[in-house]
């Protein structure tokens, strides 16, 4: 027996019955004892156990877990972050959560309760304020606001338990480990022709894409409603982002069952790094993952075009032309035929996707008027390309750039209501971040970011609505590799 594992847990014991000393005892979980809150407070030091939370009036069941990252993933948190969630869903579906990082402070019942209901599965109706999560200077402070039902709190020490979401997200690393034949790496040279070939006559008959004039996919697509989308923007080379998003949530599962699509808003190459504008190898990387999902399911991921997908000399970034380097490197480590392959692909990408709840695009909604054949039609109009791929917000500087009302009218292209969310990619707002809600100060307009190398955010469906997540980037690339060794 591991002695030094018992103490460790008869010393969280003991810490728990100290904090909830004097307080009555309700349903037993994990414990043998379970403690109640009556319309009070307690502080508790941060320890990496999870807690299960029994709320009034009918003792709904939530979970706050530790939010571990990958080299972690096995034994220990090494975050002071938590994440809060309802287990009945959590492991089973795509779901929210709500997370409550040092110094933040989570109050069920008063804030957003539209998401609380949508992200916790809460009633209906249920009370201003019910419960409260302080994390705060090495302590989570609990604080109940029913007097008289009062809420229960039981730590879950079992090691089932203990590891519940250390192992589940393993279980999806191991999933894609599979899912890649055991190793994500460049492929060579055949293999890699054979991929775009592949892919090139998938998209020549995308799913939900209207034939333009000529016979060819138009530059729309139009999502089922039953088909729950989930959209990252500008990768930028960062495989490690993509790779996180794919080993979160239930967003692989769902891809597997059909009820879910990733949309990639474009601009997945080229490397935003200073002293990286030239690197041109993790760009090859990040568009083979993205062949072989596209290949693996191809009425789940959809890629739409950037003002980087390309070879303009047009392309660049810092001085640095992008778009000549990364031909150059294609020809030189693939081939001249990959890369006329690789042109193919671009010129086979659609520029606007929407479904019942969301419209995106890679940059801007359009500036010019315009109708949706003609968005079909949209390679004959170099003009209306531009618009969608490379304009921004409209600034003093910028009088040319897109409005509210622009937002408004594309909106209106589709007969979307007002409150359908907007989602961009291509311009971040800062460059500490990864997702911008309400830009612009225009409501229900998204910006979303997946070229940051802390956070990458996702625009995802839950229920009827769309909903901002994001997670911790991690070096997941290596870790995933070595799962198969």
């Amino acid at each position: 027996m591991n002695q030094t594992g018992t103490k460790s847990k008869k010393g969280l014991l003991q810490l728990i019955k100290n904090a909830f000393a004097g307080l009555s005892q309700c349903e037993e979980i994990d414990l043998k004892e379970s403690y109640h809150l009556h319309g009070t407070k307690v502080k508790v030091p941060i320890h990496c156990y999870p807690l299960q939370i029994n709320l009034p009036p009918d003792g709904k069941a939530l979970h706050l877990y530790p939010e571990s990252l990958t080299n972690a993933i096995d034994n220990s948190c090494n975050s002071n972050s938590f994440i809060v969630f309802d287990p009945e869903t959590y492991y089973k579906q795509i779901s929210g959560f709500f997370r409550v990082g040092d110094g933040e402070k989570l109050v069920i019942g008063s804030q957003d309760k539209e998401r609380q209901r949508t992200f916790l599965n809460m009633q209906p109706k249920f009370s201003d304020y019910v419960f409260s999560i302080t994390n705060e200077d090495g302590n989570l402070i609990f604080r109940d606001y029913s007097p008289k039902a009062g809420s229960c709190m039981s730590p879950l020490l079992k090691d089932k338990k203990m590891m519940r979401v250390a192992t589940w997200r393993r279980k999806k690393l191991k999933r894609i480990a599979k899912l890649f034949n055991g190793e994500i790496a460049a492929l060579q040279k055949d293999r890699a022709l054979n991929l775009i070939q592949d892919v090139n006559r998938i998209m020549e008959n995308e799913a939900f894409r209207e034939k333009d004039m000529a016979g060819n996919p138009g530059g729309v697509v139009r999502l089922p409603d039953d088909m729950a989308p989930f959209i990252i923007g500008d990768l930028h080379g960062k495989v490690d982002n993509l790779l996180v998003i794919l080993s979160q949530n239930g967003f692989l599962e769902a891809m597997e069952l059909g009820k879910a699509c990733l949309v990639i808003l474009g601009d997945a190459v080229h490397s935003e790094e200073e002293g990286r504008f030239h690197e041109m190898d993790s760009s090859i990387l990040i568009m083979d993952i993205i062949f072989r999902l596209k290949q693996q399911f191809p009425q789940q991921v959809f890629y739409l075009r950037g003002n980087h997908d390309g070879f303009s000399d047009e392309i660049a970034k810092g001085g640095v032309a992008q778009g000549l380097l990364w031909k150059k490197a294609l020809n030189k480590i693939r081939g001249k035929e990959y890369r006329k392959e690789m042109e193919r692909f671009y010129d086979l990408l659609p520029y606007v996707a929407y479904s019942g709840q969301m419209v995106c695009c890679h940059a801007a909604p359009p500036t010019s008027k315009t109708k949706p054949e003609i968005l079909v039609n949209i390679k004959s109009n170099p003009g209306l390309i531009k618009e969608l791929c490379q304009n921004r917000l409209q600034k003093p500087n910028r009088p040319g750039g897109y409005t509210k009302g622009d937002i408004k009218r594309f909106r209106k292209l589709f007969n979307l209501s007002a409150d359908v969310p907007v989602i961009v990619g291509h311009t971040p707002i800062t460059l500490d971040n990864t997702l911008w809600s309400n830009v612009g100060d225009i409501e229900n307009h998204y910006v979303v970011y997946g070229g940051y190398d802390q956070w990458i955010g996702v625009m995802v469906r839950l229920g009827d609505k769309m909903f901002p997540l994001n997670y911790p980037v991690e070096p997941l690339l290596d870790y995933i590799n070595s799962l198969a060794e």
